[in-house]
Formats: structure tokens, sequence, C-alpha cells
């Protein structure tokens, strides 16, 4: 009877699994940054997250290098960022909200912004977005 119940509980298991947990590895965010004469941005990014109350949480500062950053995060849901950009004398390119309030972050794979500013006056002459999903 004992291995009755065993093998039962066994088939059971094999027919229907345990949900799989994801691996909460974060999101591949990346930025690259040019100026519109093409050469790279020299300066950094910022993620922080914005809080209800009291200051912001500064989650990543990455140096940009060769214009370039990348970094993998968990992102909280229902939740406000904003990304910066600041070149390194530290003078703020730009900066933009991002949200999670409609998405499950953890299907979230990565995010990149390509971004060209204007060398004359250090403004933004366009922006790119691409996201990558899983499900």
């Amino acid at each position: 009877m004992k291995n009755y119940v065993l093998f039962a509980l066994l088939g059971i298991t094999a027919i229907c699994p345990p949900a799989a947990r994801p691996q909460t590895l974060g999101t591949n965010l990346v930025m690259s940054a040019r100026w519109d004469d093409r050469t790279h941005i020299a300066g950094s990014v910022t993620l922080a997250q914005t809080n209800p109350v009291g200051p912001d949480t500064i989650i990543v500062t990455q140096v940009l290098n060769k214009g370039y950053a990348s970094v993998s995060e968990s992102l909280s849901p229902n939740s406000l960022y904003y990304v910066m950009l600041a070149t390194s004398a530290g003078t703020q390119l730009l900066r933009f909200p991002v949200t999670t309030a409609l998405i499950n972050p953890g299907n979230l794979k990565r995010a990149e912004i390509d971004v060209v500013c204007r060398k004359a006056d250090n403004s933004l002459q366009s922006a790119q977005f691409s996201v990558s999903m899983a499900f």
C-alpha cells in the first residue's frame, strides 16, 4: 500500500509538475549616446527609482565607455524610475521617466535607448527605444 501511494504521488508530480520559478537575473539595460557629429558622448548614465516620500534611490551610475553603458538590474513592479545622461563635466543632457506600471518587469529582458544630442546646444536630437519581452 505504501508503494502504491508513493508511485501515485510520483505520477501526479510527473503529470502536474510544480510551476517553474523564473530566474531573477534582471533586465539588461543599455544606453548608447553620441553627438550629432557622430563622436561618442563622454559622461555617465544614472538609473534612479523615485520614492513617494524622501529622496530618490540611485540604483546605479555607469560611466559611458565609448558612448555605451550596459547593466543588469532587477526592476520593481509598479514603480517609477528616471534615467539621466550627463557629460563628464556634469552637464545634464537629458532626464526621462520610465515606469513598470503596465508591465511585469520579470518579463522585461532588455531595454535599450540610443540617443543623439546636438553638440552646439546640448539638446536632444533623437532617441530610439527598443525593448525585448519574454512571456
